[in-house]
């Protein structure tokens, strides 16, 4: 494999990139939707303020993550959960169009794109907690990778009719201070996808107040 690099899309070239890999994996690989442009009227309606991150191997580009802040215009999960009781006193953001392209799976771009996400939410948004619109496993819950750092279903799984032939889908939350005090307690710290992300925190998180320490 060549060597990772990742960089936030500001350019036109980069936002072509991001359409070609959706192409390349929702409409070729997955068979998920017939055309990459038919997210314009869904995930699209919030990309005046998303923040998209390129993955590339050698400068190609292989990977992306969205990032959605939260405003007064909500954001994309909003039109299958209610967020009512989650939003007061906290800053939210949702990830959403994490993907590879099928020839590098596996190899942990997918960890390092949404670590990058995290580290750049918590330091220009503060944010303390992270939405995600899911597929569920199958029983319809949350994969056990998400599960394992802290996310926590919000709603009942739905069918996605946005893509075709979907599993359920499902809204995960990331409380950020729980997931914390979980990495540092002797069981976290056995659990690698929790160190990974959160294990350098005081780090990344720069002044931002440290959760107290786990038992």
């Amino acid at each position: 494999m060549g060597s990772l690099s990742l960089r936030h899309v500001r350019s036109a070239a980069d936002r072509t990139a991001v359409l070609r890999l959706r192409d390349s994996v929702y409409v070729h690989d997955q068979g998920r939707l017939v055309d990459a442009a038919d997210t314009a009227e869904t995930f699209d309606r919030f990309d005046d303020r998303a923040e998209y991150i390129l993955g590339c191997l050698d400068a190609e580009p292989v990977g992306t993550i969205k990032v959605v802040p939260d405003t007064a215009a909500g954001l994309p999960c909003d039109d299958v959960v209610d967020l009512a009781e989650i939003r007061p006193g906290h800053r939210l953001v949702e990830f959403g169009h994490l993907m590879t392209l099928p020839e590098v799976r596996h190899h942990r771009i997918g960890m390092a794109l949404m670590r990058e996400a995290l580290v750049h939410s918590v330091r220009e948004h503060r944010v303390t907690r992270v939405l995600g619109d899911f597929f569920a496993d199958d029983s319809g819950g949350l994969r056990s990778f998400y599960t394992q750092l802290g996310f926590v279903p919000v709603g009942r799984p739905y069918p996605d009719t946005r893509f075709r032939g979907a599993p359920l889908s499902v809204v995960g939350m990331l409380d950020i201070d729980h997931a914390v005090r979980l990495a540092r307690t002797p069981e976290g710290r056995a659990v690698q996808g929790l160190q990974y992300f959160f294990g350098d925190y005081d780090t990344y998180a720069g002044g931002l107040p440290a959760p107290a320490a786990g038992r």
